[in-house]
């Protein structure tokens, strides 16, 4: 299974230096979105702010640059 890396940029940048192997890129993206859900959930129940420009990048073993998933396009605000 091909190796990821999923590099959290938020107050505090976090580089996965040992990656996780996915089948695809798509399980890829949908743990990082997962992530960045965990974090954001973080963030309300200490009642800090929420950044939605944060991001996790995806990278492959050669550290090539596959996909960024933005904190806000992993929630969505009811009206």
């Amino acid at each position: 299974m091909p190796v990821y890396h999923l590099h959290l940029f938020n107050d505090n940048d976090v580089l996965d230096e040992e990656g996780q192997e996915f089948v695809d890129l798509a399980m890829a993206e949908r743990e990082a979105v997962r992530n960045a859900r965990d974090v954001i959930a973080e963030h309300v129940r200490h009642g800090h702010p929420i950044n939605l420009t944060h991001r996790v990048e995806i990278t492959d073993a050669n550290g090539t640059l596959l996909k960024v998933v933005h904190f806000g396009d992993c929630i969505h605000f009811a009206r």
